[in-house]
């Protein structure tokens, strides 16, 4: 759901905003987190390194506050919307499938596809 309130649930893991697309540079493919679709070598994507707050003493020695996870990673088209939807200010759950928060976009701006 598009949102300009900015609310999350920290509890489990957060990420920071990337600033752009970078290559895929694992032989292993990924899938998209936000349609699922197959990312491959040299694929053009968006990272997201995530992380979650430590959980002991133990933890906050070796990695500080934050104990780096497994990043996220968005195909091209599902990164394209979220950059150029984050950049307009709206808060959006990397999770979330992209294209119906492009659809939220359209509606809340009154956009038809007819008029390009």
């Amino acid at each position: 759901m598009l949102s300009c309130d900015c609310v999350y649930d920290f509890s489990k893991w957060y990420c920071y905003a990337p600033d752009g697309f970078t290559k895929y540079k694992k032989l292993i493919g990924k899938r998209c987190c936000s349609c699922g679709k197959m990312i491959k070598y040299g694929d053009i994507c968006v990272k997201f390194p995530r992380y979650r707050e430590v959980r002991s003493d133990i933890e906050e020695r070796i990695y500080g506050d934050d104990v780096p996870l497994a990043p996220y990673f968005m195909c091209e088209k599902c990164g394209e919307i979220y950059l150029n939807l984050s950049v307009l200010g709206f808060c959006l759950d990397i999770e979330e499938p992209m294209a119906e928060a492009l659809r939220d976009y359209w509606e809340l701006t009154g956009f038809k596809k007819g008029k390009l």
